[in-house]
């Protein structure tokens, strides 16, 4: 059951196809390079932002917006209920 859990909810990270030991994230896509940019660029603005350096953004409103529903995506759900399986199995084996 373990087993079967583990393919369908982690699925966050992939190996990378040209790095050794290292891994990429699956669930990130963009409309092409101009809108990675465009995201890549928010998320610097709303760091200037933060640290209260004075920054060119015209809307600073769209830079948060950007760098919050990235943030979102980061949020790995699945693997967290495969944890949280994965623990009650492990609570249950320890108890017997």
């Amino acid at each position: 059951m373990l087993k079967e859990s583990a393919r369908y909810k982690l699925t966050t990270l992939h190996t990378s196809d040209i790095h050794k030991n290292k891994f990429k994230a699956s669930f990130l896509q963009f409309d092409g390079y101009t809108d990675l940019f465009s995201t890549l660029e928010s998320l610097i603005n709303v760091c200037i932002l933060a640290s209260h350096v004075e920054g060119d953004s015209n809307d600073p409103g769209l830079d948060i917006r950007k760098t919050l529903e990235l943030a979102n995506k980061l949020l790995p759900f699945d693997e967290g209920e495969f944890l949280d399986e994965a623990y009650g199995l492990f609570v249950q084996n320890k108890l017997k």
